[in-house]
């Protein structure tokens, strides 16, 4: 989506390129609250088993707890239960591959921060 020329949809890619050297959860929370705070909209990819990822729970409530807007793509071919914030929030959800839906959900998502 960033290098679709026809696209007007601007996005920092906050994700970690690297595993963070460190075992120590204060560490690693810190360093992933930093990448938090840069964005406005947190995408969470959304597949088989993300909802009992070690750390997705800790990653959307420091979101929402900072005011960030929340949504999800589910990625091509997952049938996956969504994270528990996500559904609670009702968050929107888009399908990987249906452009306009991803865009879609990253506004609305947008427009809900609080």
């Amino acid at each position: 989506m960033a290098r679709a020329p026809n696209l007007e949809i601007d996005f920092y890619g906050g994700s970690l390129r690297e595993e963070i050297g460190s075992v120590r959860g204060s560490y690693i929370k810190q360093q992933i609250r930093s990448i938090i705070q840069r964005n406005s909209v947190i995408v969470c990819l959304t597949r088989n088993g993300t909802a009992w990822r070690k750390w997705v729970d800790w990653e959307l409530d420091t979101a929402f707890a900072l005011g960030k807007g929340i949504c999800g793509i589910r990625l091509k071919g997952s049938r996956g239960r969504a994270p528990e914030l996500l559904r609670d929030m009702n968050a929107p959800i888009a399908t990987w591959g249906d452009v306009q839906d991803c865009i879609s959900v990253i506004e609305c998502a947008a427009a809900r921060r609080c």
